[in-house]
């Protein structure tokens, strides 16, 4: 008959622990959770991390037992790495749960990197959707970049389907030198129009702009300031920032 390893017992070997005797409790009783066994406070951490990181924020669970995510600061971004108990080890990737793909690190980046809602100016974004939707998204993307292109079928069909959701739909160019998009953009902040903004994303020609504005402009500057590195990227009404293409699905359940 074989023997079935509790979960601490087993992470103890997948991660390389010194020894049994170190996940497993001594004293007799009620069986006790991994995290009551092992503590791990941010200044310990900062101390097993000193050459790897300089700025440790917080510490908690993993997402599996035998495990501690260290959340630490760069560049303005928080970031979750790990930690085994043993705090021999350090794992700098994804972790994702199997049952439903979820990917967890993604989602805990996601959660440490809030932003404030409030304090993005969106008088000149073009609204997807209906106008009374309890939820709105912020989208950021470049009517010219494939990936923007596919995102904006999937809001299309997200609006269609759901009227508590809309999208509020802020063009600019990834490439600050393209001249091309930038005017394209421009024109479509010009007019306000929603036709308009699907023809961008169609690739059609467009009218000159029928105005002056910095909007696009001011766009770029908040990219900048929220650090986005790509497009598209879209902002939960609860300030969670999501990059990249999905569809109308998943974009659903994210707000779901």
């Amino acid at each position: 008959m074989k023997r079935i390893l509790s979960a601490c017992a087993l992470a103890a070997l997948l991660l390389h622990l010194p020894g049994p005797a170190a996940a497993f409790q001594k004293e007799a009783g009620a069986a006790k959770e991994c995290a009551e066994c092992h503590k791990l406070t941010k200044e310990e951490a900062g101390k097993v991390l000193g050459k790897v990181v300089d700025n440790v924020v917080g510490v908690v669970k993993g997402p599996f037992p035998g495990v501690w995510e260290v959340d630490v600061a760069r560049d303005g971004k928080t970031y979750p790495i790990y930690l085994d108990y043993s705090l021999k080890y350090l794992f700098n990737g994804q972790f994702i749960r199997l049952g439903d793909m979820a990917n967890l690190t993604g989602e805990r980046y996601a959660d440490l990197n809030r932003v404030d809602v409030a304090s993005i100016p969106l008088k000149d974004a073009i609204r997807v959707g209906s106008p009374s939707a309890k939820k709105t998204v912020i989208v950021l993307s470049d009517p010219t970049c494939p990936y923007c292109v596919k995102l904006h079928g999937e809001i299309r069909k997200a609006a269609a389907k759901d009227a508590d959701v809309a999208f509020l739909v802020m063009p600019y160019p990834r490439n600050r030198n393209d001249k091309a998009t930038y005017r394209k953009c421009v024109a479509v902040v010009c007019s306000k129009s929603e036709k308009l903004l699907d023809d961008a994303y169609a690739g059609k020609e467009l009218p000159p702009a029928a105005c002056k504005t910095d909007a696009v402009n001011e766009t770029m500057r908040l990219a900048d300031r929220l650090k986005i590195q790509g497009t598209p990227t879209m902002i939960l009404p609860d300030g969670r920032m999501v990059s990249g293409y999905m569809e109308t699905e998943a974009l659903l359940a994210l707000l779901n």
